[in-house]
């Protein structure tokens, strides 16, 4: 299996923003990022993607969807993503204050959209305002951003397989792992980071509890662990309803243990 390939970089628009309008909230998009990744409808093609975003966005998180998706969870990114396959478009609208799901495809893409020596350069604005559900949208941003690639991971070798079964981090996933399969909340309260915690003391728990049971794969191995300081990430695989699973599990270093930022599957 392939490691995803992402190819992402950055431009500023400090003195023409783009916005992002959301009902009465009218957000500034002062930056823009250019990458090349498996297309989100089929994992064997590339497209290119736009993300104009309202912050400026670190390596690590511009370059991990999950991350992207975190922050906005939290409330702390708000942004426009576009995918461009072929002739076609498809985007989604990153933000936790919008009261439904953002997104749509058009085709033929009715954006000025140029990709070109290892750019992608043009301008997207929206006609008018649209309406989904309850909410009122409209954006539009310029983009400028050079396409840079960023290196891909050798697969997990035996060796690497072998090492993550000693390393510190890999051990509390599998605690983790035992304690989710158990239903052991006091065991989990231990290994999720204290935000997430805050939900398994709910009365909703029980049913997300089986919920998230039904959805995580069995014969879980932790493939590679790297850990670097105070964060580590582990390359998993395990055996879903529909065959092999692989995935990928960010953690941090919380009061001397290790615990569980965020995990993602996907099949092979």
């Amino acid at each position: 299996m392939k490691r995803l390939l992402f190819l992402f970089s950055c431009a500023l628009l400090a003195d023409e923003p783009g916005k992002l309008v959301l009902g009465k909230r009218t957000i500034p998009l002062t930056h823009v990022y250019a990458r090349q990744a498996p297309s989100a409808f089929d994992s064997k093609k590339l497209s290119h993607y736009v993300l104009a975003a309202d912050r400026e966005l670190s390596p690590a998180e511009r370059l991990d969807n999950d991350a992207l998706r975190e922050l906005t969870w939290q409330g702390k990114l708000n942004a426009v993503e576009f995918e461009l396959t072929g002739g076609g478009v498809s985007w989604i609208i990153r933000s936790q204050k919008s009261q439904t799901s953002l997104s749509g495809s058009q085709s033929p893409n009715p954006y000025k959209l140029a990709i070109a020596n290892g750019r992608i350069t043009g301008s997207v604005q929206m006609e008018k305002p649209s309406k989904l559900g309850e909410t009122e949208y409209y954006f539009e941003f310029t983009v400028d951003a050079p396409i840079e690639s960023t290196p891909t991971r050798p697969e997990p070798s035996p060796a690497d397989s072998a090492a993550a079964q000693n390393a510190a981090s890999a051990k509390a996933y599998m605690v983790y792992v035992a304690a989710l399969r158990k239903g052991d909340k006091a065991g989990l309260l231990q290994s999720v980071d204290p935000e997430k915690g805050k939900k398994i003391n709910t009365p909703e728990f029980p049913e997300m509890l089986k919920f998230i049971q039904s959805m995580q794969p069995k014969n879980i191995t932790v493939l590679r662990a790297t850990e670097t300081g105070e964060t580590a990430e582990l390359e998993v695989t395990g055996t879903g309803a529909n065959g092999p699973e692989f995935g990928t599990v960010k953690m941090r270093r919380l009061d001397g243990r290790w615990i569980i930022v965020r995990e993602s599957w996907r099949h092979k």
